[in-house]
């Protein structure tokens, strides 16, 4: 309420009477027979000349605070039995600025304990009221379980309002953190559930401006502590009225308790308080719950005056809570700071640098002068005081240097001009006589330079040159240990050839010869995993993968698992053969038909007719023809197969072709692949049993798996198990063969057997959902053939 123009005037005309007896009769002669009046200027006087009484209580909700003693207990112990609405009063627990706050007994509807707070007898002034209504309108809006709820409104007999609501026994947040001697990770977590509550009364557009240890309770909820938000009698609400009466703030009037005022409160004005405020208010709460000490010094502040306690609130930055506590290590305060430390569960020694760090920033952050600066929210100060526990970095970040540099320029403007500019005439003094200075030293710079970069690149052409010799040297040697284990592996000194190609990779590691070499020796000794590996390796240092050698490496990738080098060298497959798709490329062609898991059976239809050309094509044997009736099965141009091949020929352009050595069953074999990978599985068990009938073929364990498959595929099950069983049979035979003896020859390439284990394995896994059977033979062979490896001949 704006103060009467009057008593706004007695009150200026009388501060400047410093007499007390010239005072005193400048009231008298002023307010004359009006006691309201001259009470009124009292009342304003005694807030000027001592501000001391204000640290602990609210300023401007009720000023007769200031020049007298509360209003005695003996008024509202007449209130103990009234009956007011629903609510029977038993306990006066409570008294605000206006108001008193009782404990009440509800008998209807239901029976429960609440706190019900009514106007002060003797208060029912418009001002009074408003601030109630307005205190009881922000409770009322607010639902969060850490604000005190609102049950009930009214009014009394008398016409007074009142409002009940939950009823909270507990302590200020301080005291029950000190007696519940809760430590720092603990208050922190109750510090969470306040500043929620807060950002709950900011969403709803209520500012408390008041909010402190004894505005913040706590009690034990089921064995945990929980916070409740209380006293809202001096709220600001943004962008509404709380009540339809008008309320103004008095002539200098500060809203809020000074030790816990922000410093735009300490303005003495209310236009320009926001949210903000009531985070500074929570920045000293959470410095008081870790330090045990407010951040000004509560003594200091009450031997302030009030212009003296609004300088120090928005001039004077306080101390860091782990400065303030090594400070009061040093100090003759041992004991305070010994009591402080127990009361958090942590050592004397030790508190301050728990605090110090994330804890500081988070604090100081909330305390900032400037409220830009500041936590924009409630929430956003909860969020930082989280990730600290969470052991994450905290947002809250110490001012920059330029940011207190330009602090420190607007508080001594003239000093600091007159620095600048003697510091910029002896920059400008000095700039000029180390100009020429300057010129000299670039130009011995830039000749030191030169000659600098001459000698570097001297010295990168001899390292380069010595690079290139250590290579070429390198390259001899392995080319040497190349050759030298080839003579030994040939010679079946396997330990001996396997040492020589360890030696060369040794040498040469991104060379890929050495590898390819290593690899094939590894091939013919069994030794799958590490023969891929090697192949793999050799593809990643770039080498080609067209020569015969890497027949077969395709299944090898796909047995061992190395996907990346299969779908590399499979692609390269692919692109050579449809890129001279008339040219019959057997072996590539098989490579690329092994897969059974990169390409869909329509992706596989092209490569049915290019199978089907190449068939047609003259191809040497290079042996006699098989004995008794060749089988016959015609192709798309009626040609006959199996017979003996015809001599070269020449194509339209008089080029000369070479006739294609593959024997026939291998390219039936093949033929049957690329049909059972396309999906017409009729036509794969014709070429299979085509080239099944070759009594010369070494390797016809290659056709009972496709053959199982093809079945399978066929609906045929029963045949589909009896083809795969004898792919076991024959696989089983041939493995334990050649673990008894595993470097004999076994009249076929390697890749047969890698080929026949490969489709094996598929389709047992097909049909009888299982792996395949064949691993302990695997683990025989393999043990044989690294006894031999170690220089054990069998």
């Amino acid at each position: 309420m704006m103060p009467n123009p009057t008593e706004r005037t007695i009150f200026l005309h009388a501060i400047e009477e410093e007499n007390l007896d010239d005072r005193l009769a400048y009231l008298d002669s002023a307010c004359g027979d009006d006691e309201g009046l001259r009470g009124s200027v009292e009342t304003l006087l005694a807030a000027h000349d001592e501000p001391a009484a204000l640290l602990d209580h609210p300023i401007g909700a009720d000023r007769t605070r200031l020049s007298s003693p509360l209003v005695g207990l003996g008024e509202p112990i007449d209130h103990i039995g009234m009956q007011v609405g629903p609510y029977r009063l038993r306990e006066l627990i409570g008294e605000g600025g206006f108001g008193l706050v009782f404990v009440a007994e509800q008998g209807h509807p239901v029976r429960r304990r609440v706190a019900l707070k009514i106007v002060k007898p003797g208060l029912g002034s418009k001002e009074v009221i408003a601030r109630f209504e307005a205190e009881r309108q922000a409770v009322a809006m607010m639902n969060h379980p850490n604000i005190a709820q609102v049950f009930d409104a009214g009014v009394t007999t008398e016409g007074g309002p009142y409002f009940a609501m939950e009823l909270v026994r507990g302590l200020p947040i301080t005291e029950f953190c000190d007696q519940q001697r809760l430590n720092i990770h603990e208050r922190l977590e109750l510090m969470i559930d306040v500043c929620s509550a807060v950002h709950h009364a900011h969403q709803k557009g209520i500012i408390h401006r008041d909010l402190k240890p004894s505005n913040v309770m706590v009690t034990l909820h089921d064995g945990k502590p929980l916070a409740k938000v209380i006293d809202f009698g001096v709220a600001k609400a943004l962008g509404e009225k709380l009540t339809d009466k008008t309320i103004y703030t008095r002539f200098f009037s500060m809203i809020g308790t000074p030790l816990y005022m922000s410093p735009e409160q300490a303005e003495m004005s209310g236009l320009d308080v926001d949210t903000r405020s009531d985070i500074f208010s929570l920045g000293v709460i959470l410095y008081e719950l870790l330090v045990g000490e407010t951040p000004f010094d509560r003594k200091r502040l009450d031997s302030a005056g009030l212009d003296e306690l609004r300088r120090i609130i928005r001039e004077e930055e306080p101390p860091r809570p782990s400065t303030r506590l090594s400070h009061a290590a040093q100090s003759t305060l041992d004991n305070k700071l010994c009591t402080t430390a127990d009361q958090r569960h942590v050592a004397p020694r030790e508190l301050a640098s728990t605090l110090q760090g994330d804890l500081d920033w988070i604090v100081m952050k909330s305390l900032d002068k400037d409220r830009s600066r500041r936590y924009d929210s409630a929430v956003s100060l909860a969020e930082d005081i989280q990730r600290y526990l969470d052991g994450e970095p905290v947002k809250a970040r110490p001012p920059t240097t330029f940011y207190r540099l330009q602090k420190f320029a607007r508080r001594h403007r003239v000093a600091f001009l007159t620095a600048a500019l003697v510091g910029v005439t002896m920059i400008v003094g000095t700039a000029t006589s180390l100009w020429q200075m300057t010129n000299a030293i670039d130009e011995r710079n830039a000749k030191d330079l030169a000659l600098q970069e001459a000698t570097q690149a001297k010295a990168e052409a001899i390292a380069a040159k010595a690079k290139v010799e250590q290579f070429a040297e390198d390259q001899v040697k392995a080319n040497e240990l190349i050759v030298n284990g080839q003579v030994h592996a040939d010679a079946g000194r396997w330990a001996d050839a396997s040492r020589d190609y360890d030696a060369a990779v040794s040498i040469q590691p991104s060379f890929y010869l050495p590898r390819v070499q290593r690899a094939q020796l590894f091939t013919r000794l069994g030794l799958w995993p590490e023969a891929a590996t090697d192949y793999a390796k050799a593809i990643e240092s770039g080498a080609a993968t067209s020569q015969p050698q890497w027949w077969g490496v395709p299944v090898l990738f796909l047995y061992t698992g190395h996907d990346d080098a299969l779908h590399r060298i499979s692609e390269q497959r692919r692109e050579q053969i449809l890129r001279d798709p008339s040219n019959p490329q057997w072996m590539l062609l098989r490579d690329l038909a092994v897969r059974d898991d990169a390409q869909s059976p329509e992706d596989f239809k092209p490569f049915i007719a290019i199978a089907l050309d190449w068939l047609a094509v003259p191809r040497f044997t290079g042996g006699p023809e098989p004995p008794g009736p060749p089988p016959r099965r015609h192709d798309r141009g009626g040609e006959l197969h199996g017979r003996p091949a015809p001599p070269p020929m020449h194509d339209p352009f008089g080029r000369f072709i070479q006739p294609d050595t593959t024997p026939p069953c291998v390219c039936e074999y093949i033929s049957g692949m690329v049909h059972l990978r396309a999906g017409e599985s009729d036509a794969a068990i014709d070429f299979l049993l085509t080239a099944e009938h070759d009594p010369h073929w070494p390797a016809k364990y290659l056709i009972h798996a496709p053959l199982a498959l093809a079945h399978f595929r066929n609906g045929d099950i029963e045949q589909a198990s009896s083809e795969l069983d004898r792919s076991d049979a024959m696989l089983e035979e041939l493995l334990l063969s050649t673990s008894e003896r595993p470097l004999r020859g076994m009249g076929s390439p390697w890749f047969d057997l890698v080929e026949g284990l490969q489709v094996n394995r598929e389709a047992s896994q097909v049909i009888r959902g299982t792996p395949s059977s064949l691993s302990s033979q695997l683990d025989q062979h393999r043990a044989a053939t690294l006894r031999i490896l170690a220089g054990h001949q069998p």
